[in-house]
């Protein structure tokens, strides 16, 4: 089993001005002088994420085919999987996070001033030259370490500052030390949440109606895994199951985000409207028939940015809980 040092080029939501190692696993450093930046405060800004891990090649995974899959494959396979990992924890617990480029052709604009408004046909991507991906140690940098905000203070704001440094939480390194802690089965279901969670906050900008959808089956799904060994009493005269998935959705939420006669009225209305959209095509105002002049529909973004805030604290208070770990008031 090979210990292995990697150096990636990553993009973020915010410029990384500090550093941020966690542990032996991985470590954030501002990109170099040379790399490519945009002129701007709100963009895609590069840094270095430098990652550590053992590995050892299956000998026993094939191909459709049959052959032997390559160790080079096997590797590589195994890099994505870590970096997916820390970009779907970062898109959960911190505003500031890791973003992602699509390999795909569009048209675009040049926003540079003076340049002519000519469209130009380009490949969205980033690339720097002269990087060394290949490395023997963790960078040993003696710049200041990246900027940390109060925890719960930040979640109750539910956002960053616009144009602001790339930041975290101050309590990061205990919810880190929290889920990888987990044992596999509780990961594998943390991260199936965290990536509904994750894809709500990309499709919202597509359908409000959808992501406020996916933000509560984020949480259901969590639930599900919670009570899977629980056996299910039918009744006697019609089999139907004697469940209610709202009381246990309301029940986790009461328990790791707050247990307010108002939020609980929340949760249970949220639910109500994931099961409206996706079973009757309930859609949020202005989805399927563009608004009026100066007509906003109000309801939506209270619903939409009150669920992502209480996914956040929900999930944040459950990996804790795992750890024994003080928990994040709502």
């Amino acid at each position: 089993m090979t210990e292995t040092f990697k150096s990636f080029i990553m993009l973020t939501n915010a410029n990384v001005t500090g550093k941020y190692k966690y542990r032996d696993i991985f470590q954030i450093l501002p990109a170099p002088d040379h790399f490519p930046r945009a002129p701007y405060l709100e963009a895609h800004h590069p840094c270095l994420l430098e990652v550590r891990y053992t590995f050892t090649p299956d000998s026993s995974k094939r191909m459709p085919d049959k052959t032997e899959v390559s160790s080079w494959i096997q590797r590589k396979d195994y890099e994505n999987k870590i970096i997916h990992e820390i970009k779907t924890l970062f898109g959960v617990f911190s505003f500031s996070k890791f973003v992602s480029t699509q390999d795909v052709h569009s048209w675009t604009i040049r926003t540079e001033s003076g340049c002519a408004l000519d469209p130009e046909w380009r490949q969205l991507s980033y690339f720097a030259n002269e990087h060394q991906h290949e490395i023997s140690e963790f960078t040993n940098s003696t710049i200041s370490q990246i900027e940390e905000n109060q925890t719960a203070e930040s979640y109750r704001f539910g956002a960053r500052f616009t144009g602001s440094d790339f930041s975290i939480p101050d309590l990061l390194s205990e919810i880190l030390d929290a889920y990888y802690s987990l044992d596999q089965d509780n990961k594998s279901a943390f991260l199936r949440s965290a990536t509904l969670f994750n894809n709500a906050i990309k499709i919202n900008q597509i359908s409000p109606s959808v992501s406020f959808a996916c933000f509560v089956s984020s949480i259901e799904s969590l639930v599900a895994h919670i009570h899977k060994e629980e056996k299910i009493e039918k009744c006697k005269e019609c089999s139907a199951p004697r469940y209610s998935v709202t009381r246990k959705f309301t029940a986790f939420l009461e328990k790791y985000s707050s247990d307010s006669k108002e939020l609980i009225s929340f949760y249970k209305q949220s639910y109500g409207r994931r099961s409206k959209i996706l079973h009757a095509g309930a859609l949020f105002l202005g989805e399927h028939v563009p608004v009026e002049w100066a007509e906003s529909d109000w309801e939506a973004y209270h619903m939409i940015s009150g669920i992502e805030r209480i996914c956040r604290i929900a999930f944040t208070n459950w990996v804790l809980e795992k750890y024994n770990c003080p928990s994040v008031q709502s």
